[in-house]
């Protein structure tokens, strides 16, 4: 149930307080990293190192300074055998990010995000430091339509990743669900044909309750719970197809969603 607006508005205004914060700490250290490892390590290193100093502030200010949002993770992140590892989320909420960072610490990952969100001051520039994936759509009212040559170019830029053992975290949703209390939308084809090719492990982590977290379409936040859950490593080199793979992952993520306690009434009356 959804607290008063003033009450939400107080949360809201405390998990901004936090989350500008941790933008203007992380791209801070960020830069004092590069300027002092510029002439030791490799710029991969340092964007895979300004990627975890990004999701570590994050965590420490959004998530453990925060008692508004509470996680509870069912199933924890599994060990996962082979350097090419792709992490499919299903999408809920702009919290599912932030939230996140606590299934997968310590492990940190290249987060695919829409271009726009690399413009936000200090945030998106963090972003852009760790080399975090962007996607180009057109418009709004365009939905999922990107911006013609931009996608083979990310996947590119996916697939090197991959080779290096840099692990992706993606919504293969594509986009929030409309519906959050309903089931999973249809998945995107396009890293289930990457994961194939390439012979990679994809981890299907299921959330639900983020929806609550931060309402879709409203800017204002308020007090929940969320649950996360964490699948078997899947082998994409076991699979003929990349529809195959999809449909396994997209069943596993429902299975492992429908089991969470706030789900369990709502499966019943669909």
């Amino acid at each position: 149930m959804a607290s008063s607006k003033i009450l939400r508005l107080l949360v809201t205004a405390y998990i901004l307080f936090l989350l500008i914060i941790a933008w203007i700490v992380s791209w801070i250290l960020q830069v004092l990293f590069m300027v002092v490892t510029y002439p030791f390590i490799s710029r991969c290193k340092q964007q895979d190192c300004c990627g975890f100093i990004f999701r570590c502030a994050s965590f420490l200010c959004i998530d453990f300074l925060n008692p508004l949002w509470r996680s509870h993770i069912l199933k924890p992140f599994p060990r996962v055998k082979g350097k090419k590892v792709l992490i499919m989320i299903n999408h809920l909420s702009a919290a599912d990010p932030f939230l996140m960072i606590r299934v997968l610490f310590p492990l940190d990952a290249t987060w695919i995000a829409k271009n726009g969100l690399f413009r936000v001051p200090f945030g998106g520039w963090c972003m852009a430091n760790a080399d975090d994936l962007r996607v180009h759509f057109v418009n709004k009212r365009a939905g999922f339509e990107t911006v013609k040559g931009t996608v083979g170019v990310m996947m590119e830029e996916a697939r090197l990743k991959l080779r290096r053992g840099r692990p992706i975290a993606l919504f293969p949703e594509g986009m929030r669900n409309l519906e959050p209390e309903g089931g999973l939308q249809p998945f995107r084809l396009g890293f289930f044909k990457l994961a194939v090719e390439e012979g990679a492990m994809i981890v299907p982590v299921a959330i639900s309750g983020t929806q609550d977290c931060w309402p879709l379409f409203s800017p204002l936040m308020d007090q929940a719970t969320a649950y996360f859950s964490c699948g078997d490593a899947v082998d994409a080199s076991k699979f003929k197809t990349a529809e195959e793979l999809r449909d396994h992952v997209w069943q596993a993520i429902t299975d492992l969603r429908d089991s969470h306690p706030d789900r369990r009434g709502k499966v019943k009356q669909q």
